[in-house]
């Protein structure tokens, strides 16, 4: 008997379903035996794969020549890597700056079904966010303003230059 056709939506909101409770099985699986350490093994991880999704986007000539577009293709990241669970606002555009947030995220929604502790995936998303952004245009970095994980209604994130951040620390 052939195997049932199964939509491709379908398979990928399953896909996406199962790669975001990865973060917290392994959480759940390896902190105990390794401790603090688990976080340090973990952010490797992470970094590793936000390098990744830079090779994603470029194979995909996704736009990162400024906040603006380095915001687009974050959001096109995270929704190829991480799935259709993820809600995304573009919230200003402001020179060579960019606010964005997410109001839902599919590692949040698995930590919640799974066991309710959801601060550490913080360390996890500012890892992949942030190797992400600089590895988009290495001009650019990323600020967490607000996080979801650490009790905020959303996730807010700010997208600056480099050089921005360092005469902001000048004249303060």
């Amino acid at each position: 008997m052939p195997a049932p056709e199964i939509p491709d939506a379908l398979k990928w909101q399953i896909a996406a379903r199962i790669a975001s409770s990865f973060p917290v099985m392994y959480d759940m699986a390896f902190r105990p035996s390794l401790g603090e350490e688990y976080d340090r093994v973990e952010q490797d991880i992470w970094i590793h794969l936000g390098n990744e999704a830079a090779h994603v986007a470029g194979a995909l000539a996704l736009p990162t020549g400024n906040a603006e577009e380095i915001a687009s293709t974050l959001f096109t990241i995270f929704s190829i890597f991480f799935g259709p669970e993820t809600k995304d606002e573009r919230v200003k555009f402001e020179g060579d700056r960019a606010v964005v947030m997410i109001k839902r995220c599919p590692f949040l929604i698995r930590d919640m079904e799974m066991r309710r502790d959801a601060v550490h995936l913080f360390s996890k998303c500012l890892a992949f966010a942030i190797t992400t952004t600089e590895a988009l245009n290495p001009k650019y970095t990323l600020r967490f303003v607000r996080s979801m994980c650490m009790g905020d209604r959303n996730c807010e994130m700010k997208i600056v230059r480099k050089e921005t951040l360092k005469e902001e620390k000048k004249t303060h």
